[in-house]
This record gives structure tokens, sequence and C-alpha cells, in this order.
């Protein structure tokens, strides 16, 4: 297990994931927002309809399910710490984990 950093909005979570996830952290969150949502029945939960239009609400909890329920469920993902944050510098010690904004 690798951390990782993930953020959405003013909340900046690091977390604890599958090596994997975290050697190609890009990959799953894009596959994660760009696919699964939108053409796997499970992720209907994260489609509202606005103003007529399907749109995709979710941040990085919503991922971190994906990976506990669908991706890795024998490796959860756990949360380490959350960090109140916004366009502020990084604390030196988090400064080499991989990042991903939502």
């Amino acid at each position: 297990m690798k951390n990782v950093i993930l953020s959405h909005d003013d909340k900046v979570r690091i977390y604890s994931v599958p090596d994997e996830v975290a050697d190609n952290l890009d990959k799953y969150c894009w596959e994660f927002a760009a696919n699964w949502i939108w053409k796997n029945p499970n992720g209907a939960k994260l489609l509202q309809e606005i103003r007529g239009q399907k749109v995709a609400i979710y941040g990085s909890t919503d991922f971190i399910d994906y990976l506990n329920e669908w991706i890795f469920p024998q490796q959860k993902s756990v949360l380490i710490e959350q960090l109140n944050y916004y366009d502020y510098e990084l604390p030196e010690k988090y400064k080499d984990y991989p990042q991903y904004n939502f």
C-alpha cells in the first residue's frame, strides 16, 4: 500500500491505496470518472439530471468506494489524513505523493 493525495473542492485527503493504484493514479481516476460512472449501472448513483442534462457529481470519497467495492475489494483503501487546503502549499512531507484532483 502507498499513500496518494486526492482532492476536490477545498478538501485534500491522504489515502493509503494499493500500489497498483498509486503507481497508475491518473489511469484509475480517469477510468472511474470517464467510464465507470457513465457505463456501469453501479455508477448511476453518481449521476443527476440538472436542467435536462445528465451530469456526474462525485469526489475522492466516491473514488475510494469504487476501489474498495469493485476494483480491489481484498486490499481496502483507507483515509490517513484530511487537510483543509485551498490553493496553498502542501506540507513538505507530502510533496512526493502521487496526486489527483477531481
